[in-house]
C-alpha cells in the first residue's frame, strides 16, 4: 500500500513540474531572430518571437516592418471577421435587403449578397489601405516596428501593441476555426452549428 501510496505521490509530483516555468537559457537559437526586438514577443517564449522558419530574417530592416505590417492588417481583419462571424450566427445582426433578410450562415450570406454590396465591401477595403500607405504621419517602414497606425496616434504604448498582436493571432485561429468547423461538420470541438448564449 504504501508503495502504491509512493508511485501516486510521484506521479502528482511529475505532472505539477509540467506547469512550472522551465529555464529559458537553454532555449535553441533558432527561435532567436531579427523580430525580437518588435512588438508581439511572447512571455511564453522568454520574450522572442516565434520564428522558427526565420522569415524575419529573409531581408532588409525595412522588409520586417512590411512583414509587420501586414501581420497587423491580417490581426485585424481576422478580429473584425470572427466578431462578425459569431454575430451573424447567432442571428444578432439581420442584414435587411429588398430582396429579404440574409441568411445567418455566414457563406449563404455571402452567396446572397448583392453584387453592389460586394461592391461597397471592396471599396472601403481600398479606401481604408489608401488610407494606410498614404497616411500624412509616420509611414509604417519608417516607424520603429512597422506597427500601421492610420489614426496618427504618437507614442502607442508596446503592451498595447501585444495585446493586439496577441489577440489578432488568436482571432486569426479562431475564423480558420470557424471555416473549417462550417466546411466539416464535426471538426471542430465546441463549435455548434447554432450557437446558443
Amino acid at each position: 500500500m504504501k508503495s502504491l501510496l509512493l508511485l501516486a505521490g510521484i506521479g502528482f509530483v511529475s505532472m505539477a513540474t509540467g506547469f512550472v516555468p522551465s529555464s529559458m537559457s537553454n532555449m535553441p537559437s533558432t527561435l532567436s531572430s531579427a523580430a525580437d526586438s518588435m512588438a508581439g514577443r511572447s512571455v511564453e517564449l522568454g520574450g522572442r518571437v516565434w520564428d522558427p522558419l526565420g522569415l524575419a530574417d529573409l531581408g532588409s530592416d525595412k522588409t520586417l516592418k512590411w512583414f509587420r505590417a501586414s501581420e497587423v492588417k491580417h490581426c485585424r481583419v481576422a478580429m473584425l471577421a470572427t466578431i462578425g462571424w459569431a454575430t451573424g450566427c447567432n442571428g444578432w445582426g439581420k442584414i435587411e435587403f429588398p430582396e429579404g433578410v440574409l441568411p445567418s450562415d455566414p457563406w449563404a450570406a455571402l452567396a446572397a449578397t448583392p453584387s453592389l454590396g460586394l461592391l461597397q465591401i471592396a471599396i472601403v477595403a481600398g479606401i481604408v489601405e489608401v488610407l494606410t500607405e498614404t497616411v500624412r504621419g509616420t509611414h509604417y517602414l519608417n516607424s520603429e516596428d512597422g506597427h500601421v497606425n492610420p489614426l496618427m496616434v504618437e507614442n502607442v504604448d508596446k503592451r498595447l501593441k501585444d495585446k493586439e498582436l496577441k489577440n489578432g493571432r488568436l482571432a486569426m485561429i479562431g475564423i480558420f476555426s470557424f471555416f473549417l468547423g462550417n466546411a466539416i461538420p464535426g471538426s471542430v470541438p465546441l463549435y455548434p452549428s447554432e450557437w446558443v448564449f
